[in-house]
């Protein structure tokens, strides 16, 4: 793909609303101030990010649009938040729509030189906290940095879907073929009264994995990871907390008619609230309680295995972004 993605995707779907993935810092200084910029498309300030690209984690997306932008580097980098609420959605100036689907992350300068690039940037500075406070920034913006600011767990809207929505894939496919699409989604990482954790075998390769499933336009990412738990087995779950995110090259996979994705989504823990097994017999061949050890002893070895061993430590403390 020679075109950077965006740009590659808007010329073929045009202007109509989609899912974009980006990777936005909340990057503070040694006083703890936060670096805002003011960008050259709203002529507001706001926060250093923007859109990942095909084989990229949002990470190193994140990382490589703070360096463009505003010629700094961040030290470690730690999860505030998953932004995908309609409320955060954006029409730009030249009329493009986008459903955000944003990870917010947060760390401290730690090199580089501060330089606007002049084409997304004009200007950037240091604000302490309570300066922010006082500006205008587009909600998204000031969310992430309140969020920040609050420092508990990685935060998510509660669930929340339109009433209208929208199949994100079905939206795109029409006009991209089976080429590369960075498609957005949840998983749900259930939890019973006993420890056990819900799985499900998938219909078409028959591998054990967790309920999951793309996100609809309309929707938050929490709401995906309900919906999804609720189609894929028949039981409704409460989400208790946000585990982490996953992302890269690693979540890349060619569906047997040929479509190519880049799976980018959310880890929910969840506890069962109510509903009866009842198995989506189209993608779901099989429901199972296990032990974390049982599960992770029918995973065949390979990213999947490592990635559900990453995410069952974090199960009960911290969080991960992959």
């Amino acid at each position: 793909m020679i075109l950077a993605y965006i740009e590659w995707l808007r010329n073929r779907v045009g202007q109509r609303k989609i899912f974009l993935v980006f990777g936005t810092v909340v990057l503070r200084d040694e006083y703890g101030r936060i670096l805002l910029q003011k960008r050259t498309d709203f002529s507001f300030w706001g926060l250093p990010g923007g859109v990942m690209e095909w084989g990229e984690d949002i990470e190193t997306c994140t990382r490589r649009e703070l360096l463009e932008e505003t010629g700094l580097t961040a030290g470690p980098l730690h999860l505030v938040g998953v932004y995908t609420h309609p409320k955060y959605d954006v029409t730009y100036p030249n009329g493009d729509q986008v459903q955000q689907f944003t990870i917010c992350l947060t760390g401290q300068v730690n090199g580089g030189t501060m330089q606007p690039d002049g084409e997304e940037t004009t200007e950037q500075a240091f604000f302490a906290p309570e300066a922010v406070a006082q500006m205008n920034l587009p909600i998204w913006y000031a969310d992430m940095v309140r969020d920040t600011l609050v420092g508990a767990w990685p935060v998510y809207t509660r669930p929340f879907s339109a009433l209208q929505t929208e199949d994100q894939i079905g939206v795109v496919r029409p006009f991209i073929g089976q080429e590369p699409l960075i498609a957005v989604g949840a998983m749900a990482l259930v939890v019973g009264a006993d420890g056990r954790i819900l799985t499900i075998q998938r219909q078409d390769n028959k591998v054990w994995t967790l309920p999951a499933g793309f996100a609809d336009l309309g929707e938050n990412v929490a709401q995906t990871a309900v919906r999804e738990t609720f189609e894929e087995t028949g039981y409704q779950i409460e989400l208790e907390r946000l585990i982490g995110v996953y992302s890269g090259a690693d979540f890349q996979h060619t569906y047997p008619n040929g479509d190519q994705v880049q799976n980018v989504g959310a880890m929910f823990k969840a506890r069962l609230v109510g509903g009866q097994p009842n198995p989506d017999l189209g993608e779901v061949a099989g429901l199972r309680w296990q032990t974390p050890e049982q599960f992770l002893a029918v995973l065949p070895a390979n990213t999947w295995r490592s990635y559900f061993k990453l995410v069952l430590q974090h199960l009960d403390a911290g969080s991960f972004v992959c």
